[in-house]
């Protein structure tokens, strides 16, 4: 997908609900309440996180380009999408940023140091300037890279097929592809910035990283898949093992151990709409999570109802319709439809 293609399809699943800027914060992966509860509402997992350094700048030019062509109600606080926009088909994505969360980071940084190390050994050179200076990195490729043998001529032939390997199946364009192959750098060989992938290809170099980011997405998935050898190890700490945040990991684990939603608050000195925030994130990554322990299934049918009835998700909307139910509880009935239940 191109970068306007993104925010147009994070535009289409929250129109009229949600303001102008609330596709920069989701793609940014600002972990507020009102973000992560709109992964859940509006399926919008996909997206979240997979431009952590988008500028503000970069994100309303693109919404000017959206406005320029029709797609976009002009001068609108809320998202507006016109006909025109609605009717633009969409292609699919390898995008993850829900899963992984910003990881494949972490995994091109281990891969481009294996790689530039492999071609300068290679070429007898022992000494070079390593192309990437976290020293968490540079440590965690020293211990893999003498774990596997790398020196061994077998071992470098092998490490390249299940790379090329990799790349070959990844879900997506031959394009996006070599954009990852013109990053990595080896043995008097540089990996090119953005804007110079980008003025070779003629595109933005906001476009460019995007392509970067599905192409690792998509060959996240294929190691989980096929698990070659050499380089499933890379998938060390990259995959997330939970589909929550830390902090609600650690509200999940005292209301497991039976402490209430105003003593989890108390315990951990947060706000309780923060822990509103977090039973709400369970609820959304949970089908079979207990809403009944916060409300009867009268008023959790009567959320539903009344939402579907005004097709939308805005809480102030549902609040009008349903005084009797508190936002959280209108809230946590969302984020369970969101769950599949």
């Amino acid at each position: 997908m191109r970068f306007d293609e993104v925010v147009l399809a994070i535009m289409k699943a929250v129109d009229g609900q949600r303001t102008i800027s609330s596709p920069y914060h989701l793609i940014k992966g600002k972990k507020s309440g009102q973000t992560i509860q709109d992964i859940g509402y509006f399926n919008l997992h996909p997206f979240f996180g997979v431009l952590p350094k988008l500028e503000k700048s970069d994100y309303l030019a693109a919404v000017a380009r959206l406005q320029s062509t029709g797609m976009l109600e002009p001068e609108a606080e809320q998202v507006r999408l016109t006909a025109r926009g609605f009717e633009v088909p969409l292609p699919t994505t390898p995008l993850n940023g829900w899963k992984y969360r910003g990881n494949e980071r972490r995994f091109f940084a281990r891969l481009s140091l294996i790689v530039q190390t492999m071609s300068c050994f290679i070429q007898g050179q022992n000494r070079f300037d390593p192309v990437v200076s976290d020293e968490a990195i540079q440590n965690w490729v020293k211990t893999y890279l003498h774990r596997i043998h790398f020196r061994d001529s077998v071992v470098q032939h092998e490490f390249r097929m299940q790379l090329e390997s990799m790349l070959e199946r990844a879900d997506a364009a031959s394009w996006q592809k070599d954009i990852i192959i013109e990053r990595l750098s080896g043995f008097n060989i540089g990996g090119l910035t953005w804007d110079q992938i980008a003025n070779r290809g003629k595109i933005f170099p906001i476009d460019a990283q995007l392509a970067a980011v599905e192409v690792l997405h998509a060959s996240l998935a294929v190691l989980e898949e096929h698990q070659p050898p050499l380089l499933i190890s890379l998938l060390e700490g990259v995959i997330q093992q939970s589909a929550l945040t830390e902090s609600a990991k650690r509200t999940q684990s005292l209301f497991e151990r039976g402490f209430s939603l105003q003593q989890i608050a108390e315990l951990r000195q947060l706000k309780t709409s923060t822990i509103e925030d977090h039973f709400v994130e369970l609820a959304m990554n949970d089908p079979a999570f207990l809403y009944t322990l916060f409300m009867d299934a009268t008023v959790y049918e009567m959320i539903h109802k009344t939402s579907e009835e005004l097709k939308t998700m805005r809480l102030r909307d549902i609040k009008q319709q349903l005084p009797e139910a508190s936002y959280f509880q209108i809230r946590l009935a969302l984020a369970m439809r969101g769950a599949g239940k």
